[in-house]
Parts: C-alpha cells; structure tokens; sequence
C-alpha cells in the first residue's frame, strides 16, 4: 500500500550517472521522507515509463532541457522542475592546472549544449589557460590526432578512443536554487535545507584541498586561486607547513584591516590569535573558534591537508553577525512561502527558581506526552508561547510542523481563509491556485491558537466543529479535508467572563479546557528575578551589575509587562548607565518612582503601627524585644519568653511574663512576629524586620 505520507520524486535524464548521482544526493538528505526514483530515457522510452507508473509523482525533476521538453509532453509542467546545476565534485581538478598553456583538450558530455555549459562553468572558475573543444555522443566534428586529453564531469564514455589522457573532473551537483523548489513544493522545513547547504559546502572545502598544493606552488595557479577566493563571502587565510600566510583574500584583508602584501611569509600566531587551536604539541586542529579582531567577534576555522608527511591548511574567517544574517536569508528564502512552521524553544528556555513554575512545567511534559488539547492562560508576556513551543518539542509531534496563529492579531475578514485555506475565486483577490490553510499546514503536528479569547462567535463555531470532527473545508470548496492536529489555546482574558457575557461559547472552552496550564505573572515569581536578569545580561554579553539597592528596587516592582517589560528594563540600564554598577537612578522612570511610591506607603504603614504600640508600650522595650528576635532569626534553637525576660533584665528592663505575652500578641497582630506553637519559639517577620530599621530611624 502506499504511505500517503512520503513525497514522491521522479528524476528524468539522457545519463545514468547524473540521474544516480542526483538520487543519492537526496536520499542522504531527505532520508526515507521522499521516494525517488530515476528514469533514464537512453534505455527507456517515454512510452515505458508511463506505462509502469501506477501513480503519477508528486514532483519531476527533469535533467536537461531535452528531458525537460519530452516529459512536459505527458506531465503538468506546473509539476515539473528544470534542474540547475552548480559546483563540480573536487575530482582531478588539479590535472587542468598542470595542463600547460593554450593546450588542446576535448570537453566530452552527452549533448551539445551540456558541453558548451561545462566549458562556460570551467572558465567563470578562472581555468581559461587551455583551449578547450567541445565533444559530445554522435559528434560529427573531426578530432584531430595531436589532442590526446579529454575532460569530462562523468560522461568519458562519449570520448573519441584515441584520447589517452582522459580527466573526470566530477559530476555537477544540484544547485541551492533548485533544491529550495523542491522543499517549497513539498512544504518541507528549513532543516533539509540546512543539510543540502552543508553539502554544498563540503564540496567547495575539498575542491579548494584537492588545488592547494598547486595554487601554493605555481604563479598561475595562485593567480587562479587569487581570482576563485575572492568571489568568497568568507575570508580565507591559506597557510604552508611552516604556519606561514601564503594567500588570503579580499575579505580577509578587510576583516583583519591590514593589506596582504605586508603580512605574506608572516607567521599566523604574529597575525591572528589562533592559540585555542593549537594542540599540547604545538600542532594546529581541525577546529573552530571565536576571537576578538578590531573590537569584533570574529568566528575562525581551520582545515588541514596533509600530504606526504607535511601539512597545508587554511583558515576561514567571518563576522558573527554576518553567519547570522546569512542563516536569516537562507531562512528567509524558504519561508517566504511557508512562513517556517516549526517550534523554536523547549522547556530549557524556561529560566525559573519558582516551585509552583517548576511544577506547572513538570505538569506541562506529562501533558505533551498526550494528544489531548491544552489551555494556557496568564497574562500577556508571561511565556505562553514558550510554553506551547515547549509542549510541542516534547510530544511525539516535534518532527512536524507548529502553525501558530494570533487571533488578536489577524484582521477577523482574514482570520477564516487563514486558518481553513480557500479555493480559487472563492472571494474578490483570491490567489488561482487557492491556498492551504494554516490547519492543513499543521497536519500531523500541533497548532498555536494564541490569544482565542479575541476570536468571533461564528468563528468559535467553526473551531469547534474542526476540534469536534478532526476536518476542515476550504472555503469556497463543498469538499471535506481530515486533518490530524493537536490543538494548544491561549488566552489572557477570563474565558469563563466572556462565557457569562455571551462573548464566547461555553462548549468551545470545555473541549479546549481538557488540560489547563495557568503561568503566574512575573510579580508573583520574584525569586526568579535575579537568574532571570543574569541570564539577560549574558545574552547581551555585558559585564554589569546591580547594586543591592537597584536589585531590591527591582524585586519589589509589580510588572505588570511580565517578562517582556523586564527584558526592556535590561536593554534600557545597560545603556543608560555609566559605571559597571547599574544604581537606582539609572532605573527607568516608572520603576523609579514606583519604589518610591511603595517606600512611602511602607513608611506611612509603619508610622500608623508605631502610633498604636505608643498607647500601650514602652517603645524602647519593642525596639529591644525586636532587635533580640532578629538576632536570633538564624539560630537553630529560636528564643522562648523565658529566655528573652532574662536578657531584658540584664538590660535592666524588668517586665513580667504576662506583660511580655500580651506585647507578643500585639506584634503578632500587626504582623512584625510569628510565634510558633509550643515550643518552637518566636521569629521575627520580614515586615518586622522592616519596622525595626524603620525605628532605628526615626
């Protein structure tokens, strides 16, 4: 039977080794994800193949503008893709470089234009020193005797039989381009992508090890490598034996702000600081690292090539913003489709020293381990994206798609052809082909419906259904499509309110409300606000600290932005603060005054206790009661009446027990001490301890 859930792909060529070398390319990337499968027309025609095909391919990838125009004949083009092709495998490259110069040679492929595209190719790499003679199956052109080499990236069966120097300069690998129309077409995430440019890059690191030693040994050749590294994004620093720079390139010289002329012969050690790649011996690893050049964070790798008994290598440079920027466009080019559905974070992102936190996220895995919905609730910015993204990373679903979607967010004219797709016409600018919705994206894995409480009633309606039945219907189309989501809702709004203000359907919020996670805001999680602000000040990689006095000022402010107002809080006193010790006054203005006003508060409360224990007590004898209690807050044995009459009367403060318990009571009752039961004596509270430096004050 045929797993409806695995892509199909068929690969048409005129040669069997293109074809080949092509399947197992994407096999290695895609794995078992796609069946591929190749059709050579030299041995079949196009009458076998349809002939064998019990269903047609999703995809055809046609090899060549031949294969191309015989199967778009029997195919839907729409289905068919013209593969480019990109670098040559590092095969016998060095060869052409030996080959002297104006030399003849024969440029052997299975057609005309193959042949004509090889030799263009070989000369944008800068090989332009031979004259090259293009040769391909049943050409008609005469060889003369006196050409005795042939090139050929795979194809030197076609070569005339006198030729006795015959080079394979390798096959030519599918381009970037190419292999991102494929990932769009199947809707497949960025990850392929990632190993397909790995690839690629591979096979531009072996080609320059397999011209080293040439392009360090000949002028020409280095000329040549000279003209190939500089169309390189990345800087190149090519090293002998002897640690000593041999070439680098435009972008190096750039990065490290000095000419290549003056540091050519120079030691590497004397120009980068390379010394974290050095082994106990003093030998250079295959490694990578990032240092600091021109105030800059510079990510630097090498690659060694041995070759008999010596070692050459290079080193290849870049900026970590530009690695980054570069992922974001290769990102960017794929998802400018698809949008990139796939969760990011993990329940390690959560940063936390809550015991209740801690329990909800040891809750939250048994539930991502089930395949029941999940509600998550709290206020905005308190982590219930996180949480879904988390949910989904540790479900059985975390190979496939997260599809969130904002009902805050989305206009409500665009909420229901987002979510359940249309079909052509279906409405004034809709697209030809139509469009999956977001529940079909998210078949087989999880859908974020973020903020739900913002959601209409007759779109209420439609999500129950879709939770109720697993299907879904374009719109504009009568035909129903099952989808296998697991569902996980959001919301900041008290649902059961809106459910009593006629806002949002009761039986939509039972069949949601299976599992309920409720994340408390950041006030309520105060001891996680140190680690939460280390870590913060890390990721920006700033050496600052707060003072005692800012920390507490922090500790005691109610942020009501959560997460996110602290994260701007953190961006705001690093760069308004002066000194490596951010104070209170480098604190944005709300937090500031908030302190303060909070200060007064604590204050005004403090003066109203004082006031009350005036009518009745000596404030003398508090203060020394307090002061004995805070003394002995640590200690494991806590103070008892008994004990604490006896050190008042070495103060020469006689009181009796009676006296000393009705004073206790009064404390208690204002909150400044907690007396234990029976023996377990009294301590003082932190409000007490508050009101005693308050005393101590005024």
């Amino acid at each position: 039977m045929k797993d409806s859930t695995k892509k199909s792909l068929l690969i048409v060529s005129l040669t069997r080794k293109h074809a080949v070398n092509l399947r197992n390319t994407l096999s290695e990337v895609f794995g078992e994800q796609v069946r591929i499968k190749e059709h050579i027309f030299y041995d079949y025609s196009i009458e076998d193949l349809i002939s064998t095909l019990k269903n047609p391919p999703d995809l055809i990838m046609a090899m060549g503008e031949q294969s191309y125009n015989l199967i778009s004949q029997y195919f839907d083009k729409e289905k068919i893709i013209l593969a480019s092709l990109d670098v040559f495998e590092p095969e016998c490259f060095d060869k052409l470089f030996l080959l002297s110069n104006n030399t003849e040679v024969l440029v052997v492929n299975k057609t005309e234009s193959t042949a004509y595209e090889t030799i263009k190719t070989l000369k944008n790499l800068g090989i332009d020193h031979i004259n090259y003679i293009p040769y391909w199956e049943n050409c008609k052109n005469d060889v003369s005797d006196h050409i005795d080499t042939a090139i050929s990236p795979g194809m030197l069966d076609y070569c005339p039989v006198h030729i006795s120097n015959k080079i394979d300069i390798g096959l030519r690998s599918l381009s970037v381009d190419s292999f991102t129309k494929i990932l769009k077409y199947y809707d497949f995430r960025a990850e392929y992508l990632d190993k397909y440019y790995k690839k690629q890059k591979e096979i531009l690191v072996n080609t320059y090890k397999q011209l080293s030693i040439q392009l360090l040994e000949s002028n020409m050749l280095k000329n040549t490598f000279h003209s190939i590294i500089n169309e390189i994004d990345e800087g190149i620093i090519a090293i002998n034996s002897n640690f000593e720079i041999t070439e680098m390139n435009l972008v190096a010289e750039k990065l490290l702000n000095r000419k290549k002329n003056n540091l050519l012969n120079q030691k590497i050690q004397s120009v980068i600081d390379v010394s974290s790649l050095y082994n106990s011996e003093g030998k250079l690893l295959d490694s990578n690292t990032i240092i600091r050049i021109n105030n800059r964070n510079i990510y630097v790798s090498y690659i060694s090539y041995k070759n008999v008994g010596s070692e050459i290598g290079f080193f290849k440079l870049g900026e970590t913003k530009d690695i980054e920027k570069k992922e974001e466009q290769v990102r960017k080019l794929l998802y400018q489709d698809t949008r990139g559905y796939f969760a990011r974070h993990s329940f390690n992102d959560f940063i936390t020293e809550h015991k209740i936190m801690n329990s909800l996220i040891d809750d939250a895995k048994i539930f991502a381990k089930t395949k029941s919905t999940v509600l998550i609730t709290g206020e905005s910015g308190t982590g219930k994206e996180l949480m879904a993204q988390s949910i989904h990373n540790y479900s059985d679903r975390s190979d496939k798609p997260f599809v969130a979607v904002n009902f805050a967010a989305l206009p409500e004219n665009l909420i229901e052809s987002e979510l359940f797709g249309y079909e052509e016409g279906a409405f004034t600018g809709a697209k030809r082909s139509g469009k999956k919705g977001l529940f079909e994206l998210a078949h087989k894995g999880t859908i974020f419906l973020d903020e739900i409480g913002d959601s209409s009633l007759s779109l209420q309606t439609r999500l129950l259904r879709v939770l109720e039945e697993k299907e879904i219907m374009r719109l504009g189309d009568t035909k129903i499509i099952p989808v296998d989501v697991r569902v996980i809702a959001a919301t900041n709004k008290d649902l059961k309110k809106l459910i009593k203000e006629g806002k949002f359907r009761e039986d939509l919020y039972y069949r949601i409300n299976v599992f309920i996670i409720n994340i408390p805001p950041l006030r309520e999680r105060k001891e996680s606000i140190k680690k939460l602000i280390r870590v913060l000040l890390s990721k920006k990689s700033s050496d600052k600290v707060f003072s005692i006095d800012a920390l507490n000022c922090l500790e005691n402010y109610s942020w009501n932005g959560n997460f996110r107002e602290l994260a701007n809080m953190i961006e705001y006193t690093t760069l308004m603060s002066k000194s490596g010790v951010i104070e209170i006054d480098s604190l944005p203005y709300d937090i500031r005054t908030s302190n303060q006003t909070n200060l007064l508060g604590l204050q005004s409360s403090h003066k109203k206790v004082l006031y009350q224990l005036k009518e009745y007590f000596d404030i003398d004898h508090i203060n020394k009661i307090l002061t004995l209690l805070s003394g002995n807050n640590d200690s494991v044995v806590k103070l008892g009446r008994n004990n604490m009459l006896n050190i008042l009367k070495s103060f020469d403060i006689e009181i009796t027990y009676s006296k000393l318990r009705t004073i206790m009571k009064h404390l208690n009752s204002h909150g400044l001490v907690e007396i234990g039961i029976t023996k377990q004596g009294t301590i003082l509270s932190d409000k007490g301890n508050d009101f005693l430096h308050y005393l101590n004050n005024v």
